[in-house]
C-alpha cells in the first residue's frame, strides 16, 4: 500500500485486527493524528444521504501501530542473513518431503475419518 493513502476507520481497523473503537481511541488519545492529518470526506452512504468519513493516511498507521519500526527491523535482519547453502536447502526440502509423505501415508490409514483421501 502506498504510504500516502488514505482509509476510512473501518477499513483501518480490519487492516490492524482491531475494532473501530481501538481506532476512534487512538485518535482520542493523540497517537493517531487528530485533525492535522486525519481527513474528513462526504461520501454518499449506503441508504441515500451523504455521510462524513473520518480518512487516515497509512503512514499515520504504519506509525501509531509501529507496523514501520517492525518492518524495518525485519528488512535489517533479511538483509544480514547469509543465504543457505546447497546442503542446508537440501536438507531442508527433505525434512519437508518426509513430512508430506508421512502426512498421506496417515490420510492412508484412516479411511473415512476427516481428512482422508477416500
Amino acid at each position: 500500500m502506498p504510504e500516502e493513502e488514505l482509509l476510512d476507520v473501518v477499513a483501518a481497523a480490519e487492516r490492524h485486527r482491531c475494532s473501530t473503537q481501538t481506532i476512534w481511541r487512538r485518535i482520542r488519545q493523540g497517537v493517531l493524528p487528530r485533525a492535522r492529518r486525519t481527513h474528513k470526506e462526504k461520501v454518499s452512504g449506503r441508504d441515500g444521504p451523504p455521510v462524513i468519513k473520518t480518512l487516515i493516511r497509512v503512514s499515520d498507521l504504519n506509525d501509531a501501530f509501529e507496523w514501520t519500526a517492525h518492518e524495518q527491523h525485519v528488512r535489517r535482519i533479511r538483509d544480514a542473513a547469509p543465504p543457505l547453502t546447497d546442503e542446508q536447502a537440501t536438507a531442508i526440502r527433505k525434512v519437508l518431503m518426509d513430512h508430506l509423505r508421512e502426512r498421506d501415508a496417515m490420510r492412508r490409514r484412516r479411511p473415512g475419518e476427516p481428512g482422508s483421501s477416500t
